[in-house]
C-alpha cells in the first residue's frame, strides 16, 4: 500500500472515532426527566366558561338537583368549563366547604341531534405545591380522566370504572376522599388552600 492510501486509511480512522467520540451510539440513553413524557412539550390546557346554552339544555335533572344542594350545603358553585371551542364536554365546579378540594362534576355529551346522551363522571381534587390527590369515577377503562399523559400515581388516585347516574352514587366518592385527604394529611402533607382566583390556574398545571 502506497502512502496515498495510508493517509486514506488514517482519515477515515479519523472520521469514525469522531463520530464515536461525539454521537456515542453505544451509550445508554440519558434518563429524560419527568419520565418518558419529560422531553416533550408542555401544552396548557385553559378551561373557559361552558356555553350556557348547552349546558342549560343538557345538565340532566338529577344533576340540577344536586347543585342546589351542594350550595346548600355550602359548597361555592364556580361554574361550568370545558375546553375552548369544546361543545361535547363540561366541568361543572365546586369548591368545597374547606377549601381544601374541588369538585367536578364531568359530562360529556355523545349521540347526534335528536339523540344526544350525557354520561357523567365525578373528579375530587385537593393539591398541595407539588403534588395532588383525586378521587374519581371514570366512565370506561381508559382511566385516563382529564390529565392524559399525567396520569396520577396509585397513591395520587383512586379510581372507580363507573359513572355516576345519581346523587347516591356521588355521595360515597365524597366521602371517600374525605378519608383519604385526612389520612394524607396525618402523613404531613398539607393541603393547599382553594380559593375562586387559583383554582382553574391549580388544573391547568395538571391537565394535558
Amino acid at each position: 500500500m502506497g502512502p496515498g492510501g495510508i493517509i486514506i486509511l488514517v482519515l477515515l480512522a479519523a472520521i469514525v472515532g469522531y463520530i464515536l467520540f461525539t454521537e456515542r451510539p453505544f451509550s445508554p440513553p440519558t434518563p429524560v426527566p419527568g419520565g418518558p413524557w419529560g422531553g416533550l412539550p408542555k401544552i396548557s390546557v385553559q378551561l373557559v366558561k361552558a356555553p350556557e346554552a348547552m349546558t342549560e339544555r343538557l345538565t340532566p335533572k338529577w344533576q340540577a338537583d344536586l347543585t342546589q344542594k351542594l350550595r346548600e350545603e355550602g359548597y361555592d358553585l364556580l361554574g361550568d368549563y370545558s375546553y375552548a371551542s369544546t361543545l361535547f364536554f363540561w366541568a361543572r365546579t365546586f369548591l368545597a366547604p374547606d377549601r381544601k378540594s374541588a369538585l367536578l362534576l364531568v359530562n360529556w355529551v355523545e349521540g347526534k341531534e335528536g339523540g344526544k346522551v350525557v354520561i357523567s363522571n365525578l373528579e375530587i381534587y385537593s393539591f398541595t405545591g407539588h403534588s395532588f390527590l383525586v378521587t374519581a369515577c371514570a366512565q370506561d377503562g381508559a382511566a385516563k380522566l382529564l390529565t392524559g399523559a399525567n396520569r396520577p400515581t396509585e397513591e395520587q388516585m383512586s379510581l372507580h370504572l363507573k359513572a355516576v347516574f345519581a346523587e347516591s352514587s356521588v355521595r360515597p366518592i365524597v366521602e371517600e376522599h374525605q378519608r383519604r385527604l385526612k389520612a394524607w394529611e396525618e402523613k404531613g402533607v398539607k393541603a393547599r388552600e382553594l380559593t375562586r382566583e387559583n383554582i382553574l390556574p391549580s388544573f391547568s398545571k395538571i391537565f394535558s
